[in-house]
C-alpha cells in the first residue's frame, strides 16, 4: 500500500508543479498584455524613441552640412578669382537668354519694390 500512496503523492506533486508552472506562465502573459494595452505609456515610449532618432538624424545632418560648407569654402578663393571674368560674360549671357534675364530683372524689381513698401509702412 505504500507504493499506491507514494504514486499518488508523486502524482499530486507533479500536478502541483505543473499548476505552479501554469500560474507563472499565466502571470507573465497577463503582464505582457497589460503592457501592450497601456496605450499612454506606449505612446510616451514611441515619442521618446522618435525624439532620440530625430536628435541623432539632426546631428548627422549638421555634420554633413559642416562638411559641405568646408568643401565649398575650399573652392571660394578660386571662385572669387573668376568673378571678374564672369562679370564680363554677363552681357553675352543676357543676349543669349533674354527671357531669363527679363524674369530675373522682374523678380529683382519686385523685391526692391516690396522692400521699399515695407520700409515705408514702418516709418
Amino acid at each position: 500500500m505504500t507504493t499506491t500512496k507514494d504514486s499518488q503523492l508523486s502524482e499530486t506533486e507533479a500536478l502541483r508543479a505543473d499548476l505552479e508552472l501554469t500560474r507563472q506562465h499565466l502571470a507573465e502573459t497577463v503582464q505582457e498584455l497589460s503592457r501592450q494595452l497601456n496605450v499612454p505609456r506606449r505612446i510616451k515610449e514611441s515619442a521618446s524613441q522618435a525624439g532620440h532618432r530625430a536628435v541623432q538624424v539632426a546631428g548627422e545632418a549638421g555634420q554633413r552640412a559642416k562638411q559641405t560648407a568646408a568643401e565649398r569654402a575650399k573652392h571660394f578663393p578660386e571662385y572669387a578669382k573668376n568673378l571678374p571674368v564672369r562679370a564680363k560674360e554677363m552681357p553675352a549671357l543676357t543676349r543669349r537668354h533674354p527671357k531669363a534675364t527679363a524674369a530675373v530683372g522682374g523678380a529683382v524689381a519686385l523685391g526692391v519694390g516690396a522692400a521699399a513698401w515695407i520700409a515705408g509702412r514702418h516709418k
